[in-house]
């Protein structure tokens, strides 16, 4: 017997001549056993909460086989290690069952009771002939009874202390583990460990949720891989637009440089335009002032014909006169003559008479000869003349032809001016746009590198994270699952 079951002897007084009394009575106390079990047993039978404990009868009798071999050892005042190991084994199976100690206690306060009046009822005679001695026997039995409570209780206690600590143990290296990031580490099912079975509630929780962390962390870690993927590519393709959209505003700025020339170009062809428009205009009212020139010559020209025609009349008449002068100056020549001497003077003026008559003619056919020459070329003028006043008409019918092309030419050209004008306006919005669009694309992009380092660092944080094998596919549903099934 052990120092510290002697020191529990003494403090419940079972030592000494109260042992030895206790062992003097054990053969009637063990008489009374089978009628205290059978009662405690119907009693346990009657109650649910109780039988439930007991599947069948047959564990029922067991029970009671072993609760009478312990009883047996406790009424027999030895207090060996047989019977401490009894005490300790029952503790642990209850808590291995997970009956109530209340149970039990009250249990125990039942057949106590019973023992008690069992030996109050046969007190008469023998060992119990006095009364005194009676009572002394009751309160050993139950000091008896307490002590074996106690000790049935520390091993119940002691149990659920190892079980605790069972328990606890598989939470503390499951919590170790997820603290060394570690997600692959589960807790193991009551069936495959030492695990207590109450904790099966919490290892299914804590399962379940490392394994919805795993499945988090690896959708984490693969998401952060595509992030990084795709801002990668994402990147590049925006560096790649940056370039084009920079070329593009080059390209634009050099094109509103040209259009901006362009334009200065077509306005100053307008002003010229404008100004060859003025220029035909003022050649077309020279024009047909000279052909109304024309026209008045033609006019004066053919007045000048037909003053000629008038003159070459009067010419005839003079010559007329002459030929008729030149005939009387011959007839008053012959009257002279047959007048004789008397008629000499008057012979010699007829003789003058008819040589002035002779010049008269000669020079009136002379002038005729000559105003036929300038009938001729005034004629000839007039033809020329007219031609001309013709030449000058198709020139002023060109020249308003155009002048009304020119005109055409100066709208047309005033209006392509307009129009790039409006075009280099329009350029010129479309570059700012695109100098904006460079300086987003050119945002975008650092914008996009500054993600894909976040994402790096995500990953870079999750990679640390150890998952196991099989962790991309089962996760949190394959713990759900495992969970019912270890429940099941």
């Amino acid at each position: 017997m052990t120092v510290e079951m002697n020191a529990l002897l003494a403090t419940y007084d079972l030592d000494g001549a109260n042992q030895a009394r206790l062992q003097k009575a054990s053969k009637m106390v063990m008489a009374l056993l089978p009628e205290v079990l059978d009662h405690f047993y119907d009693r346990v039978g009657r109650e649910p909460e109780m039988a439930a404990f007991f599947k069948s009868d047959k564990m029922l009798e067991r029970a009671k086989g072993e609760q009478l071999k312990h009883w047996s050892r406790l009424f027999s005042g030895e207090y060996c290690e047989d019977y401490q190991s009894s005490a300790r084994n029952i503790g642990q199976v209850h808590t291995r069952i997970g009956l109530p100690f209340s149970f039990f206690n009250a249990g125990y306060a039942h057949a106590n009771a019973q023992i008690q009046a069992l030996i109050l009822k046969r007190q008469t005679g023998g060992l119990f002939r006095r009364a005194s001695e009676t009572h002394i026997l009751l309160g050993i039995l139950s000091r008896a009874m307490a002590l074996d409570i106690q000790l049935i209780f520390d091993a119940h206690a002691e149990a659920v202390q190892e079980e605790q600590n069972r328990g606890f143990r598989y939470m503390t290296e499951a919590i170790e583990a997820l603290a060394a990031q570690d997600l692959s580490h589960d807790i193991p099912s009551p069936e495959n460990s030492d695990l207590p079975e109450q904790f099966n509630g919490i290892r299914e929780s804590f399962n379940a949720a490392i394994g919805a962390l795993r499945q988090v962390i690896s959708g984490i870690r693969t998401s952060a891989q595509q992030l990084d993927s795709g801002a990668l590519e994402v990147s590049q393709a925006s560096q790649d637009l940056s370039q084009r959209t920079e070329s593009q505003a080059a390209t634009l700025e050099q094109t509103a440089a040209a259009v901006e020339e362009i334009t200065v170009s077509m306005r100053s062809s307008a002003e010229a335009t404008q100004q060859t428009s003025g220029a035909v205009d003022t050649t077309r009212q020279r024009a047909e002032e000279g052909s109304v020139v024309v026209r008045n010559a033609v006019e004066k020209m053919n007045e000048i014909a037909d003053s000629s025609a008038q003159i070459s009349k009067i010419i005839s008449v003079i010559d007329d006169i002459s030929f008729q002068t030149n005939l009387l100056a011959l007839n008053a020549g012959v009257e002279a003559a047959r007048a004789g001497e008397s008629g000499r003077g008057f012979a010699v003026v007829a003789s003058e008479v008819r040589n002035l008559a002779q010049r008269t003619a000669d020079s009136a056919g002379e002038i005729k000869e000559l105003i036929d020459i300038s009938t001729k070329h005034v004629e000839s003028g007039v033809e020329l003349v007219g031609n001309a006043g013709e030449m000058l008409e198709s020139i002023v019918n060109h020249i308003n032809e155009a002048a009304d092309l020119t005109q055409q030419v100066a709208s047309s050209a005033d209006q392509q001016s307009t129009a790039f004008g409006e075009i280099n306006i329009g350029v010129s919005q479309l570059d700012s746009v695109t100098q904006q669009n460079a300086a987003m694309v050119e945002q975008s992009t650092a914008a996009l590198m500054e993600m894909r380092n976040e994402a790096s660092t995500l990953s870079g944080l999750v990679s640390v994270f150890q998952l196991g094998s099989g962790s991309q596919s089962g996760g949190f549903e394959g713990a759900q699952d495992a969970a019912f099934r270890n429940v099941g």
